[in-house]
């Protein structure tokens, strides 16, 4: 939030100003503003398409020069007074004083900040970002041309291929009996959509394969309502329903329904599918509690038709995805790095506001704000948007794996993508707490109502982001603590990650504190300490195990991660998982269940080839106290994974 000087304020800083080194009225009139410390880049033409994609809409403006750090460089501010980026103006009062050079980018984030231009332009005027869509390759060009237009060294680097790419059009659903009413709902990706408008009577999802053929006329074109709830308990499942669903293709329904969790519809997809065999099955994620009332009304025998409209297109592969980097160089320690970064991509449900346009936001601004503020840092700042974090970590993952002579020289990963809650602190180890803690301790009186700490915790949090990547290569990967208003489960993945959900003050703060502190770290005399850094593999979230799998909706194993329980115990890409112990596996949620009741040797049932194999699986104990492991990680507010 924009802090003006009261006129209290700027009365003691003209009566001081031959002290603080502020201009007097007759000085400002006799001396022109500062010229810009770091030449901007031409702007691209807004028409022009990039070598990595379609055309981008325009950069942002550079806005205003700020203040130097020496009295003789004061740029004149609006209104009357001399702005001094200094100690006393920017708000740091006590004996923790920013740096000079920390304390003018204080100064500009407070006075031009651009951040929610930024978010605005990429989520209003490109959209959601799914990996592999259009509207990422846009969005990619879009983010190189703006760090290029604020004098950075910027590109796009193609990481990796999708077999086929995605993109969404518009969707719409409605009940047409017994009584019109729209639908919220959406599909997930790389899935198929309708073939223009498609009516047909809800029907329930069938007992057995003989309950289908009875009554193949009444199925054909209807859309079914997959079970849900205390319901779900007592339906088919495992090879039973996959002969049921068979069936049902079969006669030929018009699709399958499911329900979300309540109001909020989530979005998904697996983009490991093949352009020989698309997927053919249209499923609609319905609101919950708008399935709830068309089961009820089924189940009174009322008759009950809807109508569902979805254009998806699959784009045929391979189609190329990328990372955006761009850098500020270094100076004595040039060939160390200082990583600042989010993801570009999003799920493609709404337009991907605070997941994570937000964090590419701040990254943007961060840029901005070094270069036009001219500081110098010692270590070179690299700003990294990443894709394909929704699938997995991959562009950061691939990343680390072409770069690997890198992964030595960096001091720091630092990643914005817990929503808009303004930035709050971070998790260290006790020897990186020794170095951070006095270094970014004045950045907890920018504001009182935003403070900031450094908290120590015995490894780095990994709630499931980029950061992981550069951890799992022994690289110290930072995830900002944030606290604020906003319900990040709200939003995440769900329809109302627009950006209404965005919190503009929240944005400009974690931006500016964002840009100090990467300033800083790239400023010490040292890298920071390495030692501790990782829990125990299985381990994560808040301290909480997990499997190490990824599943599709059939409790399918679509990915098997490195050096993990399940890795460990021979689980397989492909795999049906059926049985944790004695628990039933129906849904992805059973998984994470049981994993986290489990002893710390359990066993795996899993469908394989027809047959049933039981793996046994060896899990990490369970931490003491959680957060130990984790620390202020957002254990909460990610949807437990298996």
């Amino acid at each position: 939030m924009l802090r003006r000087l009261s006129p209290l304020w700027l009365a003691l800083l003209l009566s001081f100003s031959p002290l603080l080194g502020c201009a007097t009225s007759e000085e400002r009139e006799s001396s022109a503003p500062p010229s810009t410390d770091v030449a901007q880049a031409p702007a691209p033409a807004p028409d022009t398409p990039g070598p990595s994609g379609p055309a981008s809409p325009g950069p942002m403006s550079a806005g205003p020069t700020p203040p130097s750090a020496s009295p003789e460089r004061a740029a004149p501010r609006a209104g009357g007074a001399t702005q001094l980026a200094s100690n006393e103006v920017v708000g740091v009062k006590s004996a923790k004083l920013l740096a000079p050079e920390m304390a003018k980018v204080v100064w500009l984030a407070r006075e031009d900040s651009k951040v929610m231009d930024h978010i605005t332009a990429l989520t209003e005027t490109i959209g959601p970002r799914l990996t592999g869509s259009s509207r990422a390759t846009k969005a990619c060009a879009w983010a190189r041309d703006q760090f290029a237009a604020f004098g950075l060294d910027a590109r796009v680097e193609e990481w990796g291929t999708f077999p086929v790419g995605f993109d969404r059009g518009p969707w719409s659903g409605r009940m047409l009996e017994p009584e019109a009413k729209p639908l919220v709902f959406c599909t997930n990706a790389w899935s198929p959509g309708t073939s223009g408008p498609t009516a047909g009577l809800a029907m329930k999802y069938p007992t057995s394969v003989e309950d289908v053929e009875s009554k193949a006329s009444a199925y054909h074109g209807a859309w079914v309502l997959l079970p849900s709830g205390a319901g779900a308990a007592s339906q088919p499942s495992g090879e039973e329903r996959q002969k049921i669903d068979a069936a049902l293709d079969a006669v030929g329904i018009a699709g399958r329904i499911r329900g979300g969790r309540g109001e909020l519809v989530l979005t998904g997809g697996n983009y490991r599918i093949s352009a020989e065999k698309l997927p053919t099955r249209v499923q609609i994620n319905l609101r919950g509690d708008q399935l709830k009332e068309i089961q009820d009304l089924v189940a009174a025998g009322k008759e009950v038709k809807l109508e569902f409209d979805v254009q998806n297109t699959f784009i045929p592969g391979p189609v190329p995805c990328s990372n955006v980097i761009a850098e500020i160089k270094g100076t004595d320690l040039a060939d160390e790095i200082v990583i600042i970064g989010g993801h570009l991509d999003s799920w493609d449900g709404a337009t991907g506001a605070t997941d994570n346009g937000t964090g590419v936001a701040t990254t943007l601004e961060v840029a901005r704000l070094l270069a036009k503020s001219g500081v110098q840092p010692r270590r070179t700042i690299r700003f990294m948007l990443w894709t394909g974090e929704e699938q997995g970590l991959l562009g950061s993952r691939a990343y680390v794996e072409k770069h690997k002579d890198e992964m030595p020289k960096i001091s720091a990963v630092i990643v914005h993508d817990e929503g808009t809650n303004y930035v709050a602190g971070l998790n260290a180890t006790k020897a990186q707490k020794e170095i951070l803690e006095p270094l970014l301790a004045p950045l907890g009186e920018l504001d009182p109502e935003m403070p900031f700490r450094i908290k120590e915790v015995n490894a780095l949090p990994r709630p499931g982001s980029d950061h992981e990547s550069f951890l799992d290569a022994g690289v110290p990967g930072f995830f900002w603590i944030q606290e604020g208003r906003s319900n990040y489960n709200h939003g995440h993945h769900t329809q109302y990650d627009t950006l209404d959900a965005v919190i503009p003050e929240y944005q400009k703060h974690s931006a500016m504190v964002i840009a100090c502190a990467a300033l800083g770290v790239a400023n010490l005399d040292q890298k920071l300490p390495r030692e501790g850094i990782n829990a125990p593999r299985g381990v994560a979230r808040g301290g909480r195990r997990f499997l190490g799998v990824s599943t599709d909706e059939a409790m399918k194993v679509t990915q098997v991660m490195e050096d993990t329980p399940a890795a460990k115990a021979g689980v397989k890409e492909g795999d049906q998982i059926v049985k944790i112990g004695d628990a039933a596996i129906a849904e992805r949620a059973d998984i994470g269940n049981a994993v986290r009741s489990a002893g710390t040797k359990t066993t795996v049932t899993v469908k394989r080839d027809g047959k049933d194999v039981v793996l046994l699986v060896e899990l990490p104990a369970r931490p003491e106290s959680a957060p130990a492991a984790g620390g202020d990680a957002p254990a909460a507010s990610r949807p437990a994974g298996p």
